[in-house]
């Protein structure tokens, strides 16, 4: 992993951007493509758009970052591209109303989801059990609410709800009886307190050898405090949308809820299907919106894994728009 330090300003951030050689063999594969804008969805520390704009000196690049600290850090990095690069700090959900007028004048659009290595290790905001930070784990800071919020007023219900369908945690229903018996002795303030209290709900003999038994539980709830499924659900469409014919999407995920998402989405356009409704129930007929590059998802070399051990999880999906009225897209 690559180590950087802005002199100036104090910022400190460590990131390589995960499955960089392949997003540029997919960008550099475009061919006939009037598009000459990439569109970056989870700009982060800037590992791939630095790539971008470094490597197709005729491009330019629009990127989101919903998180204004981590913006800060990318702009930094990024400066010595000048105008070729603008930054809108805001949840890529919006992408649609932000970048209306460019349909069909986009080349291509990358997805990088999840957290960066900056929140995990730097952010002090709570997405890592490994030290003791307080229960925030908002993104934007504009957030009215946060981890904290969530584990101490939501019902035993709710949190078993977000912990089973957001981390897929089988043991779901016992971590939320725990975390309510919990509250009755004060607030779980701290991520030391959450990870600790998760730990003794599971039974040992259950316990993963290669990952804490809290992980689950942690990712649940950052997925809940940013929302995070249903900006992916909102976007993809509007992704399709905006690329010129030949263009493409380029997602990675970290995780199989958001996998499955992309996955669908992908799958109903490439089927002509315009609608929201389950595949056997959709009647629309119409001609495919784009053609799948992947038809199964890429995973990192093996090289890429053992130099970056948080890629091991990563998975990427491309699709190619080849055509149907922007109008009619809808992921």
């Amino acid at each position: 992993m690559r180590h950087n330090m802005d002199e100036d300003s104090g910022l400190h951030y460590a990131h390589t951007p995960v499955m960089h050689r392949e997003v540029v063999e997919f960008i550099a594969g475009i061919a006939r493509c009037e598009g000459d804008t990439v569109v970056d969805c989870t700009l982060g520390e800037g590992g791939h758009s630095e790539l971008i704009l470094g490597g197709f000196p005729d491009f330019r690049v629009i990127a989101f970052e919903r998180d204004p600290e981590i913006l800060e850090i990318a702009v930094k990095r990024l400066e010595a591209f000048g105008d070729r690069l603008t930054v809108i700090n805001d949840n890529f959900a919006n992408m649609g109303e932000r970048l209306k007028g460019m349909e069909g004048r986009v080349r291509c659009v990358l997805y990088d989801f999840g957290i960066s290595s900056f929140h995990l290790d730097r952010s002090g905001r709570g997405f890592s059990f490994r030290g003791d930070e307080p229960l925030d784990m908002r993104l934007d800071p504009r957030l009215e609410t946060d981890a904290a919020r969530i584990v101490n007023t939501a019902r035993e219900k709710e949190l078993t709800d977000i912990i089973h369908g957001y981390g897929e945690e089988r043991w779901a229903r016992r971590i939320a009886r725990r975390i309510v018996e919990r509250r009755g002795a004060g607030p779980i303030k701290t991520t030391g307190e959450l990870a600790e209290l998760v730990l003794r709900a599971i039974p040992a003999r259950y316990h993963a050898r290669n990952i804490h038994p809290a992980t689950r539980v942690f990712q649940a709830l950052r997925i809940a405090v940013n929302d995070e499924l249903s900006a992916i659900g909102a976007s993809l469409g509007d992704a399709v949308r905006l690329l010129a014919c030949g263009g493409r999407v380029i997602a990675i995920s970290f995780h199989s809820l958001e996998d499955r998402l992309v996955k669908d989405a992908f799958r109903r356009m490439a089927a002509g299907c315009s609608c929201r409704e389950e595949p056997r129930y959709c009647r629309c007929e119409g001609p495919p919106l784009v053609r799948l590059i992947t038809r199964k998802p890429l995973i990192p070399g093996e090289d890429e894994m053992a130099a970056n051990r948080r890629s091991r999880s990563a998975r990427m999906r491309v699709c190619e728009r080849i055509g149907g009225e922007p109008s009619s897209i809808s992921a």
